[in-house]
């Protein structure tokens, strides 16, 4: 049970559970508001919850005083607990960097404009930065497709580099995280080689670097060993390796601080880079097949509820989406979310006798999960003359213990404050 036998709050009808269960319904059923909710609960079809008959208004008031942090507490312990093994995971993900302790992609997302309009966001024009919910930061387990981390930041115009780094400071040493321009700063860079993990991201135009090795240089491949920063007011203090590749008649830069070729190729480097879209579209899910675009609470603690629940409901679909394409050898990609919501949907509400999962698996087919074309959104493979080129050049001993210079002076980009954020650690 959520509030323990010491919980502080008192027997009611609407108690913590109940009202976790209705959270869950709403965003699994994909409810038009939460007097749909209140409605389903006074006909008892909310799996797990007897009939209880509340007013819309006692539902609401009873939403913006539960605190947050216990969906967000619940949230973390049910991320935790999915496949603790490790049993379905994209294998081949993990195998495009061996000797990382984990995959992940970091992003941020602007939430929407909250749907209802009180009288205080009423006098700011639609659109307005007063009217959205915020943003959240993730880091995505490339290997699972599942959340790890996360941080919300009430600043819908906050940068994304003023509250990453409680992000990666949860993921554990030894990590690959793969960034975009967005978080592109020599600061950062530095404090990554720092905390001892790994990055890969796309290198910024008009950035000025010095070359200090050049490990190959052929009209398709180019690897070197740089300093990104030529002036000594704005530098970085550790090198990175820049890798670019000429493809599709343009040439495509990637910075990383894996100084190894042998450890991680221009291919791998490629690969990995487009895994980012990865997390764009995880973002995309659970705001228009999970319905988080739709922000119904105005308050921010019930808001932030409907965005843990969200995320929940996530967790939970994208692990039952892995086991399923594991069983029948599918690429998950292949499995439709909005088959799979509808499933699960009606399995909630008829409960057949026998566990989801297995029920998933075993009618795969006959319940149409697989969508009927999936589209490619980019060259899957590297041409082969870029291929050709693209070969590690053999490990030298002259770059295992590189120098380490002075880095940027003056004042650092200003960080968040831990009290101005709210963080999850999902892993």
């Amino acid at each position: 049970m959520l509030g323990g036998a010491a919980t502080p709050y008192r027997e009611r009808r609407l108690s913590i559970e109940v009202v976790v269960l209705c959270m869950l319904d709403f965003v699994l059923m994909r409810a038009p508001s939460f007097l749909a909710i209140v409605d389903r609960l006074g006909a008892g079809k909310i799996p797990g919850v007897p009939e209880v008959e509340v007013s819309p208004q006692a539902f609401y008031r009873r939403l913006q005083k539960l605190p947050h942090q216990l969906f967000l507490d619940t949230l973390e312990r049910a991320s935790a607990e999915l496949d603790p093994s490790r049993r379905f995971v994209r294998r081949w993900v993990a195998e495009l960097a061996s000797f990382a302790n984990g995959v992940y992609a970091v992003d941020d997302t602007t939430l929407d404009a909250l749907v209802r309009r009180n009288y205080m966001l009423k006098q700011h024009p639609k659109g307005s930065l007063e009217t959205l919910g915020g943003r959240l930061g993730c880091a995505l387990d490339l290997t699972t497709g599942l959340f790890a981390q996360l941080v919300y930041d009430a600043d819908a115009a906050a940068n994304e580099k003023s509250h990453v780094r409680p992000i990666l400071g949860g993921l554990p040493v030894g990590s690959l995280v793969v960034i975009d321009l967005g978080y592109f700063s020599f600061e950062l860079f530095d404090w990554l080689t720092d905390e001892e993990k790994y990055f890969v991201t796309r290198m910024r135009a008009k950035t000025s670097f010095e070359v200090l090795k050049v490990l190959a240089e052929g009209s398709r491949y180019r690897d070197r060993i740089i300093w990104l920063g030529k002036h000594r007011a704005d530098r970085a203090a550790h090198p990175v390796r820049y890798v670019e590749l000429f493809v599709d008649g343009q040439w495509l830069g990637y910075v990383t601080n894996v100084l190894e070729p042998s450890r991680l190729n221009a291919k791998q480097v490629w690969s990995l880079y487009a895994m980012r879209w990865t997390i764009e579209m995880a973002f995309s899910t659970i705001k228009r097949s999970l319905g988080m675009a739709y922000l119904r609470p105005t308050g921010r603690n019930a808001m932030l509820t409907q965005i843990w629940s969200t995320l929940m409901v996530y967790q939970l679909m994208q692990s039952l989406r892995l086991e399923v394409a594991s069983s029948l050898d599918w690429k998950e990609d292949e499995i439709s979310w909005e088959m799979l919501m509808r499933r699960v949907g009606w399995y909630a509400e008829e409960l057949p006798p026998i566990p989801l999962n297995q029920w998933l698996c075993s009618q795969a087919k006959k319940l149409n999960l697989k969508k009927r074309g999936v589209r490619q959104r980019r060259r899957s493979e590297l041409p082969d003359d870029v291929l050709a080129q693209a070969l590690p050049p053999p490990p030298d001993p002259e770059f295992d213990n590189v120098p380490i210079r002075k880095g940027r002076q003056g004042d650092p980009h200003p960080l968040k404050s831990p009290e101005e954020l709210v963080v999850g650690r999902l892993s």
